[in-house]
């Protein structure tokens, strides 16, 4: 489990306001509104991530954890979509 890398999510998205749910995974789930959009917008730019709809949670997205790079990217990304 990368912690260092859900630290660096949890205080991202502290400080963006986004909510998310505290993980011991290694990935984090983050609302970040129409989370199937988010999938695919964040897909195009080669990011994936995991909808979760289908577990009846709509607006939220599963990040898994990854390398510090990636997790910049992803953030980056994310934070270009709001």
């Amino acid at each position: 489990i990368n912690k260092a890398g859900l630290k660096f999510f949890e205080s991202a998205f502290e400080s963006l306001g986004i909510e998310y749910v505290r993980s011991h995974a290694n990935f984090i789930l983050a609302k970040v509104g129409n989370g199937q959009q988010t999938f695919l917008d964040l897909q195009k730019q080669g990011i994936i991530t995991r909808p979760m709809g289908g577990y009846q949670l709509p607006e939220w997205i599963r990040i898994s954890i990854g390398t510090s790079e990636q997790n910049e990217r992803c953030l980056n990304n994310l934070t270009e979509l709001r």
